[in-house]
């Protein structure tokens, strides 16, 4: 595997550090930096360049989870863990967090790879997921706009469903957007306007 920019994030009470270090370098993985968790300010220094991120917690406390969630929040990459905490709590807040592989039994020369790789491919397939139903959902709230423009057109032109249709279809490629952005506009359009007719109403 090429140009997989590791983090590596230790904890203070962890010894087996340069043990770890040592077994991603022999596998030929770029390792951009080994932080200490609470060092923030320098993990989020390294953080964009990161492509996976490799934790080493002897126990996994809640601030440590806390920070990775929001590192992952903000960028999304692989994570893997390797711990000596086999609690069951610890390994389901875990992975909520984005977790891809939870690791209790340690690492070695041979297993580190697989154990990267698969962790990538789980974080790929997971991202596909969301991605998709991002788009699916987005198409849903584009097509509930465009609905509500027709119904806008139809009532102040007086235009059936197909006219309606057709004439922000034609204003789309007239001004080369979209016509979920037209239907937007027009739905802005009639909102502003209640409002003054609102506001001029007498009182």
């Amino acid at each position: 595997m090429t140009n997989t920019n590791i983090l590596l994030i230790v904890d203070s009470d962890n010894s087996n550090c340069e043990e770890l270090q040592d077994t991603l370098s022999e596998n030929d993985f770029d390792i951009i930096a080994t932080i200490n968790v609470k060092k923030e300010f320098s993990i989020m220094s390294h953080y964009d360049s990161a492509s996976v991120l490799v934790c080493q917690f002897h126990t996994v406390k809640q601030a440590y989870l806390d920070f990775i969630a929001q590192l992952v929040q903000k960028k999304p990459v692989p994570v893997i863990l390797f711990t000596n905490d086999d609690s069951r709590s610890a390994i389901d807040k875990s992975v909520s967090i984005g977790v891809n592989a939870y690791i209790i039994d340690g690492f070695n020369l041979e297993r580190i790879r697989p154990i990267i790789e698969v962790a990538i491919s789980r974080f790929n397939s997971y991202q596909k997921i969301v991605n998709e139903l991002s788009k699916t959902k987005q198409q849903l709230e584009d097509r509930k706009l465009i609905d509500k423009a027709k119904g806008i057109l139809m009532k102040s032109k007086n235009m059936d469903e197909q006219q309606a249709y057709k004439l922000i279809r034609k204003m789309a490629m007239d001004k080369s957007k979209t016509m979920s952005d037209i239907a937007r506009s027009i739905v802005d359009i009639m909102e502003v306007m209640s409002i003054d007719m609102i506001s001029d109403a007498p009182k």
